[in-house]
């Protein structure tokens, strides 16, 4: 993937609200502009740059439709890669209070079992998701980095619950 930005690629305004029904025309209208089949008289060359186009107009659009997909994004081009190991760019690690209470809750879990857990689980997630968002509209990206760690410590947990209990 390059760096382009997928709001300008798809001439949205780099924001967290995004117009869904907007989204679907910018990319559909683009979609048909860059189709490879429309360029197969023009030569290999022309192809493959409107099949790279078209990936990164998929790729733009996968993202930007879902919202946690986006708020990373928002996120990364603010200058945090929750995905990075670069030191620069990296995420921030979580607190020890965080990390100690995801153990109570593995350990609360096994105890009460996974319904009760798993719903407050869901509704941490939740919040965490909710407070990156406020924090992405206030341009605090070290914030919203922040939560959207959490969330997916959270997400990992509901995963690891989903999987233990379709065993």
């Amino acid at each position: 993937m390059t760096d382009d930005d997928f709001f300008e690629l798809l001439g949205l305004t780099r924001r967290w609200p995004v117009d869904r029904a907007q989204l679907e025309r910018s990319y559909l209208e683009r979609s048909r502009e860059a189709h490879p089949d429309s360029f197969v008289s023009k030569g290999a060359a022309a192809q493959r740059a409107a099949l790279e186009r078209s990936s990164r107009l998929n790729a733009a659009y996968r993202v930007l439709r879902d919202p946690i997909l986006r708020a990373e994004y928002l996120v990364r081009l603010g200058g945090i890669d929750l995905d990075s190991n670069d030191p620069q760019l990296a995420p921030p690690t979580p607190s020890q209070t965080f990390l100690i209470q995801m153990i109570e809750l593995r350990e609360r879990l096994s105890e009460e079992g996974s319904a009760e857990v798993r719903d407050e689980i869901e509704a941490r997630a939740d919040q965490a998701f909710d407070e990156a968002v406020a924090a992405i509209a206030r341009n605090d990206m070290a914030t919203a980095a922040r939560e959207l760690v959490a969330r997916r410590y959270y997400q990992r947990f509901l995963d690891e619950v989903d999987a233990a209990e379709a065993r």
